[in-house]
């Protein structure tokens, strides 16, 4: 017969989830499942999505939790919030410098202001080192602070004394400061991110870098002052960077000119380097290139060199136009993106006009082609210039345009040289110094079988179009409004599409009236088309 203080122990024991249910009862055991129980790896996958305090604070559950803390192998700072009174402290130390700063948004929330008697991230790095599997490696280390150089220093020797694989950090320093030689002399390295939100940072002497960087595949620094050498001409070579994959390089203050030769790049990024007037970049393997906010207007004589064979996709934002551009590149897939610096009407004239054309020449192979506002107006101030060069892989075409008579010649250029395309997408925008005729809640006479005058510009051109109009499969129209211009495109599209079989139609809801957009949907839809199974949406 089972006692009292035995049924009471049996039943605690069950509810502990450790005692044998079907001891006396012969009943399979139950035990209920801890997360205790689960596999390490496992844990470990759930502690990183809590934040770095939470997870410490787990060390204290047992001893075996202890030393998942101490062997998690990636660490994000990231997660510590700072209060107001440490974020209203940061506020005065920049504004005591004098510098108007832009950070994105919530930066100051998570900007760790190091404290020298209480640096929390540098006794994790070091409760770290007391753990009993010294073997294991820091896979991330990740943090965003406010420090001086010496703290600044100290936390990346001791992250290198823990073989750090990917080291991404964000910093704003009192002062400026040279970046740490042990980056480059890393053998574990494998990505390093290095943003200095002010005042900037100095890198190394270009003969420590040439012979580091053995293993890093990834690299982005942003905030390198380089007044002193503003030519990087032998740095990113073969023999530096053997294994680099990605390289990013965002704010490069003074940096004129430089040249990217490594073999194994895959994608190069170059952004806001506001004196760069030369770009090489020579890499076999590479599939991604992005360039934004270089190239100032008339400062200097601006070239452009590019052997890629194996590229992609070739983004060219916010970006002068260079005088002298050379492209190899032999992939037919290519996928291209201009958006040029802003550029009055008034000083377009020859010279941009064919620096555009030799431009465009070396892109003439491309799959997918999207051009800006600025684009179409030097195309359209090119009267006497030689013609373009043909696209004739050219299948996607995306246009951002004015409607208007002044620029329909450089649309039809662009669609007489591109006579495969089969998907069209027009964003229209406003043009201030052009007149429109806008309909006033009655468009009924734009849809009659009479032609209007910008109808009749787009007709007098349409043998030159013809193999464009044959193969047109999707027209995509965004930004539509009531007006007389934007009307007589539609029409034209439809009336001489025979492959068009989709029309989507973007109207902006917000300047025009809710019946004259009922009329103009009801006319488009009966409107005569020259494929008879087209059809026409609405968004």
């Amino acid at each position: 017969m089972e006692t009292r203080s035995a049924k009471r122990r049996r039943l605690s024991l069950l509810q502990d989830g450790t005692g044998d249910h079907g001891a006396s009862s012969g009943l399979p055991t139950c035990r209920r499942r801890q997360i205790s129980d689960l596999p390490e790896d496992v844990l470990r996958h759930i502690f990183s999505f809590l934040p770095i305090k939470s997870i410490a604070r787990t060390s204290l559950v047992s001893k075996r939790w202890a030393a998942l803390w101490r062997s998690m192998p990636d660490l994000d700072f990231t997660t510590i919030e700072s209060s107001d009174r440490v974020i209203s402290a940061i506020e005065k130390l920049i504004m005591s410098h004098g510098l108007k700063l832009e950070f994105p948004q919530g930066f100051l929330k998570f900007l760790y202001m190091v404290d020298p008697e209480q640096d929390f991230i540098r006794q994790v790095l070091k409760h770290r080192s007391r753990s009993t599997q010294p073997g294991d490696g820091l896979r991330l280390l990740r943090f965003c602070a406010y420090l001086s150089f010496t703290r600044l220093n100290n936390l990346m020797r001791d992250a290198f004394r823990h073989k750090v694989n990917a080291l991404d950090i964000e910093v704003a320093t009192k002062d400026f400061f040279n970046l740490p030689m042990r980056v480059a002399t890393s053998e574990h390295l494998q990505a390093f991110r290095f943003v200095s939100r002010f005042p900037g940072f100095r890198l190394p002497p270009l003969s420590t870098m040439k012979n580091g960087f053995r293993s890093l595949r990834k690299l982005h620094l942003s905030g390198v002052i380089l007044n002193n050498q503003p030519f990087l001409m032998d740095l990113f070579t073969e023999s530096s960077f053997p294994a680099l994959q990605k390289l990013s390089l965002s704010k490069c203050f003074g940096l004129e000119k430089i040249s990217i030769k490594c073999g194994a790049l895959e994608s190069v990024v170059v952004k806001n380097c506001s004196k760069m007037n030369f770009l090489e970049v020579r890499c076999p393997k590479l599939e991604r290139l992005r360039v934004s906010g270089c190239f100032p207007r008339g400062r200097h004589t601006s070239v452009l060199n590019i052997y890629a064979p194996r590229l992609d996709v070739l983004d060219w934002e916010g970006s002068d136009v260079p005088d002298h551009c050379c492209l190899h590149n032999s992939s037919p897939t290519v996928r291209v993106c201009l958006g040029f610096l802003n550029i009055k009407v008034e000083d377009i004239h020859e010279k941009p006009a064919r620096s555009l054309l030799r431009f465009l020449s070396g892109i003439s192979h491309a799959r997918s082609l999207r051009m800006d506002t600025l684009s179409i107006k030097i195309l359209g101030n090119m009267d006497g210039l030689e013609v373009l060069r043909p696209f004739k892989n050219l299948a996607h075409l995306e246009l951002s345009t004015f409607t208007g008579r002044v620029y329909i010649p450089p649309l039809v250029s662009l669609f007489m040289n591109a006579p495969f395309v089969e998907c069209l997408h027009i964003k229209l925008a406003p043009d201030h110094n052009t007149h429109k005729n806008q309909l006033n809640g009655n468009s009924a006479h734009l849809w009659d079988v009479s032609v209007s005058e910008e109808e009749k510009q787009w007709e007098i051109r349409r043998k030159a179009i013809g193999s464009f109009l044959d193969h047109l499969k999707v027209a995509k129209i965004t930004g539509l409004l009531d007006c007389e211009e934007e009307v007589s495109l539609m029409k034209f599209l439809l009336r001489h599409g025979k492959s068009l079989n989709k029309m989507i139609l973007c109207l902006e809801a917000r300047k025009v009236k809710d019946s004259t957009l009922k009329q103009i949907r009801s006319h488009i839809v009966e409107f005569s088309k020259a494929a008879s199974n087209a059809k026409i949406s609405f968004c």
